[in-house]
């Protein structure tokens, strides 16, 4: 017979399925988000069990579910295509063709067809007016059929329509992925609610073991069809570029950081440089690799000039080539040079890692930021290429700084993690402009 498991948006209840969970659904979830506990039978879902307990509600049972916070979700589905504004496409695309479709049917249809009044009303449901009506069905907890709220008093033609029967598409969302119909819900509703995916009765049912882990086994049955479902891999010009931008990822953005893997350079010893990141990128592309990957270069003289042999190649659209951004603090920054120290734009000459660590690991105790010295002349960018004094220390410097904030968020609060975050926010726009969460989220 089969035992079934919910997933729910802000406590509605979204999708269910038999004996399994939905893949797709669960790329939004990792198994960090996997939550086992002891709850009471009455604590279930009211809006998927109603009263079903009431005789038992203080019985106890063991919950399994994996729980994500809205925004969390929100800026998954970003980082891996489903903005709103895919999901805005799709619906639209998914409109259009069902128009086409009564178009067709109409042209045998004597008199006025069957369905005039069902196209009438697809052709006048914009995306927004579908948002519109899916926030009140989602704010007042109206259920589809069979449940008869659809016949309330009062709803408007779209939230009859999305309760009504919708074989083809569920909630009446078009959308070729269920994952635009999470990201719709999630945009309307409030952003520090819960997602949740229930297994318990699956576990208690033995279609899953306590200990399995259920969400990397889905994403990895996607992964073996189709590579867009797996990691973006992050490429940089070396260890220390990996260790900060990783650990920092972690830091900053957790709800985000199991979506992005880097390359081991101490596993692989794979040398490190701007000319070997662009022979990695290039053997990369020629292997045909299908994930999407995104190598990113230091923002200085040899990296511009290093990338030069990429701009003359047509890339697949899986590999983005980016560079580090420029920084304010770096358009007056200190260096020093044959003609004396004098405070240059260092932005596109000199902007290694390290001067993204900071000011707060850049100023010495006198206040003064580490100078950046002029090394040799790099002729085809006719500019001089530039280094940060005291890498080594200014790296050292950093590490305290992540180990103190990775110990107390309130230290993190005052620290100054803009130029590193500035980084992050260029990894995650990499390939999509929408992709831009608004700020790193607190503790999930």
């Amino acid at each position: 017979m089969g035992t079934y498991t919910d997933f729910s948006v802000a406590g509605y209840p979204l999708i269910n399925s038999k004996s399994t969970v939905v893949p797709e659904v669960m790329t939004v979830f990792r198994e960090s988000d996997k939550r086992v506990f002891t709850r009471r039978l009455g604590d279930r879902n009211p809006h998927i069990w109603g009263d079903a307990y009431a005789d038992e509600a203080d019985e106890v049972e063991t919950a399994t579910m994996y729980v994500c916070r809205t925004d969390a979700v929100i800026a998954r589905l970003d980082v891996m295509g489903f903005t709103i504004n895919r999901a805005r496409h799709d619906f639209e695309s998914g409109r259009q063709a069902k128009l086409a479709t009564y178009q067709e049917w109409a042209k045998d249809e004597p008199g006025p067809p069957w369905f005039a009044d069902e196209a009438q009303l697809i052709e006048s449901l914009s995306f927004d007016t579908y948002l519109g009506a899916l926030s009140q069905v989602l704010s007042e907890c109206l259920r589809p059929k069979p449940f008869d709220d659809n016949e309330k008093p009062g709803l408007s033609s779209a939230i009859r329509y999305i309760l009504d029967d919708n074989d083809d598409y569920l909630f009446g969302f078009f959308a070729s992925d269920i994952r635009c119909l999470i990201r719709a819900v999630c945009e309307v509703v409030p952003k520090l609610s819960e997602v949740i995916q229930d297994i318990t009765d699956l576990v208690d049912g033995g279609y899953y073991a306590p200990e399995e882990p259920v969400c990397q086994q889905s994403v990895d049955s996607l992964t073996l069809g189709h590579l867009e479902n797996s990691n973006r891999i992050v490429l940089t010009e070396g260890s220390t570029d990996t260790q900060v931008l990783k650990a920092s990822l972690r830091l900053l953005y957790p709800h985000l950081s199991a979506y992005y893997s880097f390359l081991d350079f101490d596993a692989t010893r794979v040398p490190g440089g701007a000319g070997q990141l662009v022979s990695l990128v290039k053997g990369l592309a020629a292997a045909g690799i299908g994930n999407r990957i995104i190598a990113i270069f230091d923002n200085d003289s040899a990296a511009r000039d290093a990338k030069r042999s990429l701009t003359q190649l047509r890339l697949p659209s899986n590999i983005a080539v980016l560079s580090y951004p420029d920084l304010e603090i770096l358009r007056s920054y200190p260096t020093l040079g044959p003609s004396g120290n004098t405070n240059l734009d260092v932005n596109g000459l000199a902007a290694s890692i390290e001067l993204y660590f900071g000011s707060d690991v850049l100023r010495g105790p006198d206040g003064s930021l580490a100078p950046v010295q002029w090394k040799g002349y790099v002729e085809p960018m006719a500019s001089y290429q530039g280094e940060v004094l005291g890498k080594a220390k200014l790296q050292t410097a950093f590490s305290r700084k992540l180990a103190i904030a990775e110990k107390d968020p309130a230290d993190q609060v005052r620290q100054d993690w803009s130029g590193i975050d500035a980084i992050l926010r260029v990894i995650f726009g990499a390939f999509e402009d929408e992709v831009k969460p608004a700020a790193p989220l607190d503790a999930l």
